[in-house]
C-alpha cells in the first residue's frame, strides 16, 4: 500500500481528519483536486463560540465576533436577536485552512494537490484510487471529505444526495457599519435567507442560500442592500457552490468512510457544516484507529461510525429538515404576520434568556416551542 489512509478533500473537515489520523501514528495522504489550498471560499466561516472553544481557534484567524443579529422580514420589519456575550465568530476561512494544512504537514501528512479522484476499486487488503490526471494511489482505507460530490459517492457505492441548494457569496465594500443582518422573503431566497456579515466597518460578506433561482435571488438581495445604502457596488462577482440537502444512504462501506458535506452532515436550516463536520470527523478517526489496528475494515466493522454520528447529531438533522421544510412553505404575507407577533409577544427576548438554547443546536429551540407554543402568541 502507498499509505494507510487516503483522505480525499482538503477542506477543514478533510484537513482535520488527516491531521488527527497522522497524530495517531498512521501514514496519511491528502488528495485535493484544486492545484493549491483554497484562497477564495464560498463560506461565511461563521461558527459558534462552542465550536471555537472545543477546537482551539485562536484570535489570529477570527475576523469578527457576534453577540447580536438583525433579521428582516420581506417588508422590512426588524427583529433583533441579542445576548450579552458573543455567540458566534467569523473565521478567515482561507487563512484558517492554510493553518490546518500546515499543521497536517507538520504531523507527517503527505499532500497531493491538483489530482481529482475519478474511480475507486477494491484490491487485496485495500483500495486503489485513480485520478482524472492518470495517477494511482493505494490505501488500506479511504475517507471521503470532498464536499458535495455525487460522482464519487456513486463510485464508492454509498448512493448519492440528489437534492441540493445553491450557496452564493462575495466580499463587498460597505458604506454603513452594521451588525450581522439576515434577510428573508421569497424574492431573496427560496427556503432559506440572505445575509450581510460584517468583517469590519468597511467590508462584509454578502451571500444567500436558496433552493432555486440563485441568480434572480442574488439580484434581489443586491438591490435590497444597494437601496438601503449598505453596499456601494452596482455589480458584484460572486462564488457559487452546491450545498447538499439530506444524507447519503450510507456514510460507510468496505474500507470507506464519508464525512462532512460529502455525507450531508451540515445544519439543514443554515447550510453550516464546519462544526458538525468536525465532530463527525473525530468519530471517523476513532473508528478507523480502532479497526485499522486489527485490520477489520469491512462494512460491518465500520458501521459503528454511522451509528455514533447519528446518535450525536441525527436528531438535529431530522428536526432541522422539518423546520426547513416548514419555513419553505410559508409565504411572505404569513411571514410578515409572524414577525409582527414575535415583535409584540416578547418571545425573542424569552428565548434569548434561556442559555441552553445554543447557536448550533436548533432542535433544542424547536423543542422549547413545542413545549411552550403560547410563547409565540402571549403578549
Amino acid at each position: 500500500m502507498n499509505t494507510d489512509v487516503l483522505v480525499i478533500g482538503a477542506g477543514p473537515v478533510g484537513l482535520h481528519t488527516a491531521k488527527c489520523l497522522a497524530e495517531c501514528g498512521y501514514e496519511v495522504r491528502l488528495l485535493e483536486k484544486k492545484p493549491e489550498a483554497a484562497k477564495q471560499v464560498c463560506c461565511t466561516g461563521i461558527i459558534s463560540t462552542e465550536c471555537a472553544s472545543k477546537y482551539g481557534f485562536d484570535g489570529k484567524y477570527i475576523q469578527n465576533y457576534f453577540s447580536e443579529a438583525s433579521v428582516y422580514s420581506p417588508g422590512g420589519q426588524k427583529l433583533l436577536l441579542k445576548r450579552d456575550t458573543p455567540q458566534a465568530i467569523m473565521l478567515d476561512r482561507a487563512s484558517f485552512q492554510a493553518k490546518l494544512l500546515q499543521q497536517s504537514i507538520n504531523c507527517g501528512v503527505r499532500t497531493s494537490f491538483g489530482f481529482q479522484a475519478n474511480s475507486i476499486e477494491y484490491i487485496e487488503n485495500g483500495l486503489r484510487i485513480t485520478t482524472k490526471e492518470g495517477q494511482s494511489f493505494t490505501a488500506k482505507a479511504v475517507v471521503l471529505a470532498a464536499g458535495y460530490n455525487t460522482a464519487l459517492s456513486r463510485a464508492t457505492g454509498l448512493g448519492e444526495i440528489n437534492n441540493f441548494a445553491y450557496g452564493l457569496q462575495a466580499e463587498v465594500d460597505t458604506s454603513i457599519p452594521s451588525n450581522l443582518s439576515l434577510f428573508t422573503g421569497k424574492a431573496i431566497s427560496q427556503g432559506y435567507f440572505g445575509w450581510l456579515s460584517p468583517i469590519n466597518d468597511c467590508t462584509a460578506k454578502m451571500g444567500l442560500l436558496t433552493h432555486k433561482n440563485p441568480f434572480e435571488c442574488w439580484s434581489a438581495l443586491h438591490n435590497t442592500l444597494y437601496k438601503q445604502g449598505l453596499i456601494t457596488a452596482k455589480h458584484i462577482n460572486y462564488v457559487c457552490r452546491p450545498v447538499p440537502i439530506g444524507n447519503l444512504s450510507a456514510s460507510f462501506g468496505d474500507r470507506v468512510l464519508a464525512v462532512g458535506d460529502f455525507a450531508g452532515q451540515l445544519k439543514p436550516t443554515t447550510g453550516g457544516g464546519i462544526y458538525f463536520g468536525l465532530l463527525c470527523a473525530d468519530l471517523a478517526v476513532s473508528c478507523l484507529d480502532k479497526n485499522i489496528k486489527t485490520n477489520k475494515l469491512s462494512k460491518a466493522n465500520l458501521a459503528e461510525y454511522e451509528k455514533n454520528w447519528k446518535s450525536l447529531i441525527g436528531s438535529e438533522l431530522y428536526i432541522g429538515r422539518l423546520l426547513s421544510r416548514a419555513y419553505a412553505g410559508i409565504d411572505d404575507r404569513l411571514l410578515e404576520q409572524i414577525f409582527k407577533k414575535c415583535a409584540t409577544s416578547g418571545m425573542i427576548e424569552k428565548m434569548a434568556a434561556k442559555s441552553h438554547l445554543g447557536f448550533d443546536w436548533h432542535g433544542k429551540a424547536f423543542g422549547h416551542l413545542l413545549k411552550n407554543p403560547f410563547d409565540l402568541v402571549r403578549s
